[in-house]
């Protein structure tokens, strides 16, 4: 009977750790794959792929200065199209209206990641709340995308603003080279973009949770070493009243 209920404990153990660990995410993994710090140089600092400014701007030794419709791409930063997260420091100048952060369709849509009016806002699925951004004052944003459950999920300065089921792919990267636009607008509708300034943009591999956006932006390498607090707390719960159990048991 002892040794019965030893096998019933250990069982029990592995369930907490198990429900623990689905609830943290830790399952899947999402590496940074580039970082450009905008330093003086397109160069991403972990050897990829440069970011490129085919539209104007200025590059100088602390960060990359756009007008209107300028902006940066970046070709072949992704392992797959639909399954990253993107994380950048940056202002606008210009808040009013739909303003372009982020394109996807190689410039052949109007659907994307904007500023409407303070507001983030993904066109056409969701507008968070106002007042998430203010011009000429820097954001922390990141944007994910999980390629398994389709959820795309936006943040700022570590606060989550929108999130949405991306059944029509509007969020996975579709033109050639999966080539991404910052800060240019579309072909379809004009007069979306704004002056700004961008300091750094970060690129990963998959999903970051939510702990990981909050820790800011390119501070986290990798998701899934560790649970998330509440995780922690659920497999601390769960473990103390296992023991509670098993030394009642024992009486």
């Amino acid at each position: 009977m002892r040794q019965q209920s030893n096998i019933s404990f250990y069982n029990r153990v592995a369930a907490v750790l198990t429900l623990a660990f689905a609830i943290s995410g830790s399952a899947s993994a999402a590496t940074l794959l580039h970082d450009y710090q905008l330093n003086g140089t397109f160069a991403d600092a972990l050897g990829g792929p440069s970011l490129v400014s085919s539209f104007g701007g200025t590059l100088t030794a602390n960060n990359f200065t756009f007008g209107v419709n300028q902006g940066l791409s970046l070709s072949n930063g992704l392992t797959t199209n639909n399954n990253y997260s993107i994380a950048t420091t940056f202002q606008f100048s210009d808040l009013n209206g739909y303003r372009r952060i982020v394109e996807f369709k190689n410039l052949g849509a109007d659907t994307g990641l904007y500023n409407l009016t303070t507001a983030l806002n993904f066109f056409n699925a969701t507008t968070g709340p106002a007042n998430a951004f203010a011009p000429n004052v820097n954001v922390d944003l990141a944007l994910t995308r999980d390629g398994v459950t389709n959820l795309v999920t936006g943040y700022i300065n570590g606060v989550q603003q929108i999130s949405f089921t991306d059944t029509n792919n509007l969020a996975v990267f579709s033109g050639p080279s999966n080539i991404m636009y910052f800060f240019r607008d579309d072909t379809i509708v004009s007069g979306e973009a704004s002056a700004g300034i961008v300091d750094r943009i970060c690129v990963y591999d998959g999903a970051l949770s939510a702990g990981q956006v909050r820790a800011g932006v390119c501070a986290a390498t990798t998701q899934g070493n560790a649970p998330e607090p509440v995780s922690l707390a659920l497999l601390g719960l769960g473990l103390a009243g296992l023991g509670f159990s098993r030394r009642k048991s024992a009486r």
